[in-house]
């Protein structure tokens, strides 16, 4: 069974106006435990009301959405669909609520009642994870962006979930900070954490093992990187593939025999280097 299952989704937010547009419409989409999702899409292609559905923030105007075997609609599930599913947002201080760094990854797990000789390890183990154990006595708003992502993303974790979402969760950070938060993302990936990851950053796309691409509130295209980034479509859908795969494949108009599916610098610079050897 995959960890996450949804079923003719369908979302308007203003369901009973007449002249309602859904923001989602018809998604069929499952998700196996320990994939890496990069969700994609033009702005107001439906990208957040979809994952907002994964831990019950929303409920399906019509169809279904499972977590584990858990529907959404199911209210006495809200809280376990929630301890399963940690959402990580796109401003890292509208998600700190505490004046502690400890403090704060503690709030989660504390409000979903775990019991308290468990705290410690629980908020202990989630900074470790993301390499802010030791700044847990400093104040978040002392921190940078980058770290009070990480925090955030700490927050998540401390409370158990199998799957992780995180919604334009770099889009604030430069590049260092950016750099950071993808690298904790990658770890937790590697030790068999699902990741949904939504991102207007093409290149951080490219490190998914799954693209998916909205459109008008629809599943416009889904594959891998390769697959998504050299589709002839892509530029309809209101996107551009990443700057190493537009170079890639401008390159190959003069150099045919370069390999296809460069889809990074490093891979581009390889086939590169290689063709001169």
């Amino acid at each position: 069974m995959p960890l996450i299952r949804i079923a003719n989704l369908t979302y308007a937010y203003a369901p009973t106006a007449s002249t309602s547009v859904p923001a989602l419409q018809g998604i069929d989409l499952q998700i196996a435990a320990g994939e890496y999702v990069a969700l994609i899409g033009a702005n107001g292609s439906g990208k957040t009301t979809l994952v907002r559905h994964l831990n019950a923030l929303l409920v399906p105007t019509a169809g279904d959405v499972w977590i584990d075997g858990l529907n959404t609609r199911d209210r006495s599930a809200v809280r376990a669909i929630r301890s399963l599913v940690g959402m990580v947002f796109q401003s890292p201080a509208d998600q700190l609520v505490a004046t502690v760094v400890e403090e704060d990854v503690a709030f989660g797990p504390e409000n979903l009642g775990i019991a308290e000789d468990e705290l410690p390890q629980r908020v202990r183990t989630a900074l470790e994870q993301v390499g802010m154990w030791p700044l847990r006595h400093r104040p978040p708003h002392m921190l940078s962006a980058g770290q009070q992502q990480r925090v955030a993303i700490a927050g998540a974790l401390a409370m158990a979930p199998r799957c992780l979402v995180l919604d334009e969760a770099t889009a604030m950070l430069d590049p260092a900070g950016r750099g950071d938060v993808l690298r904790v993302i990658d770890a937790l990936h590697r030790d068999g954490m699902t990741i949904v990851a939504i991102t207007h950053h093409m290149e951080e796309a490219v490190g998914a093992e799954r693209v998916i691409t909205m459109h008008q509130g629809k599943i416009a295209l889904d594959g891998t990187p390769a697959q998504i980034f050299t589709a002839p479509g892509l530029a309809a859908l209101g996107l551009v593939p990443p700057p190493a795969v537009e170079l890639a494949q401008r390159l190959s108009r003069r150099w045919p025999t370069l390999p296809p599916g460069l889809l990074t610098a490093e891979a581009l610079a390889s086939a590169l280097e290689g063709m001169r050897a």
